[in-house]
């Protein structure tokens, strides 16, 4: 028996000096993240998502951003490059694949003011044809940096496109934990774009984020909104006016883990939380050196997210919190994006899951 256990301690020792020495993948920063907010009051999980009518599960993929056309035909964005077009049929919804835009992951959908589709796939910005299937792209890179991580977008009212590169260090790919590696870094690699669809030019209007996630113009068009997922912040960049060319933090403690961001053209946000705040991200945060210890493990065992707790916040584009939405049961999986269409109901985008959600918020 004494044999066995000194055998066992040596192995074990053995494998926890080559797990030391084993080079890292990824090279943690400290950041001492704020404790997050209480979820009382607004903010307490009422659960109110569990109303939510499913829509098309089981047909698609996921719905990293959905698109509703003018004739209510919904829009899915893939995680295998293609766009998903979902009709109902006397309650009864298929899907068909409209357009297969990259072979990286396509996320952020948006029309513009031509009619098309305008898509933020991993490695490009698009103009998808829809009628016809034709695919355009408009943009790969910016100062001869390829894009990594193309996420959201939106578009402003002179047509001029705002999106988002989340990480050129860590570019999207399917079935890479990219994201994962870019949260346990910890490093700012992201970026907040634009294009000009009449000269052509892609520019840097703010470097140095820390994965750069959604993106809205503000109602009266002289801002733009845009997420930074592992700092829980929003911020604005000024387009017109005094502080054209400046940035400014709306909120850097935000509730939850940020991923896409809608305007309703009425001076409100909403903001799709894939998730509560995760106290062991602000472990890892804190901890850089474990952290690089914990990344040298196989993903399949560092890598669970845990169970989602997903949900909406209603704010102003001033910052004041108005409403939010949760769901109960995790049927959205990881909330990644909320549209609020013309007749005040908000469509739910999920990174995981293969569904869409309908909310009709209380008045």
């Amino acid at each position: 028996m004494a044999r066995i256990f000194t055998v066992t301690l040596a192995i074990i020792i053995a494998l926890l000096g080559l797990i030391f020495i084993w080079p890292a993948k990824v090279d943690p920063a400290y950041w001492e993240e704020p404790v997050a907010p209480t979820l009382t009051g607004i903010l307490e999980p009422r659960g109110r998502l569990g109303l939510a009518e499913e829509i098309g599960r089981g047909i698609i993929s996921n719905s990293e951003d959905i698109a509703i056309d003018p004739d209510g035909n919904i829009y899915a964005s893939q995680t295998n490059g293609s766009i998903s077009k979902l009709t109902s049929d006397n309650g009864v919804w298929s899907a068909e694949t409209m357009a297969q835009v990259s072979e990286y992951p396509a996320l952020g959908l948006q029309w513009d003011n031509q009619g098309n589709l305008i898509v933020a796939a991993s490695d490009g910005l698009y103009a998808v044809n829809i009628a016809s299937g034709e695919v355009e792209t408009l943009s790969t890179s910016v100062n001869g940096r390829a894009f990594g991580f193309a996420d959201d977008l939106d578009i402003g009212p002179d047509g001029i496109i705002y999106f988002t590169d989340a990480s050129w260090k860590w570019p999207n790919a399917v079935g890479e934990p990219s994201y994962q590696y870019d949260m346990a870094e910890n490093r700012p690699y992201g970026s907040l774009l634009s294009f000009d669809p009449r000269s052509g030019e892609t520019r840097s209007l703010v470097e140095d984020l820390y994965f750069a996630n959604g993106v809205a113009m503000a109602a009266d068009g002289r801002s733009v909104f845009f997420l930074e997922t592992y700092r829980y912040r929003l911020s604005r960049y000024w387009i017109e006016g005094p502080q054209a060319g400046t940035m400014e933090i709306i909120d850097d403690n935000l509730p939850g883990i940020p991923d896409g961001l809608m305007g309703d053209g009425q001076g409100n946000l909403y903001i799709a939380m894939d998730t509560q705040r995760v106290p062991i991200l602000r472990f890892l945060h804190q901890n850089p050196f474990l952290t690089r210890l914990i990344t040298k493990l196989p993903e399949s065992i560092w890598l669970r997210a845990g169970t989602p707790q997903g949900f909406i916040l209603k704010m102003t584009e001033g910052g004041e919190y108005l409403d939010s939405y949760h769901d109960p049961d995790g049927r959205f999986g990881f909330i990644a994006n909320v549209i609020p269409d013309q007749n005040g109901d908000l469509w739910i985008g999920s990174l995981d899951e293969d569904v869409i959600g309908r909310f009709s918020p209380p008045q």
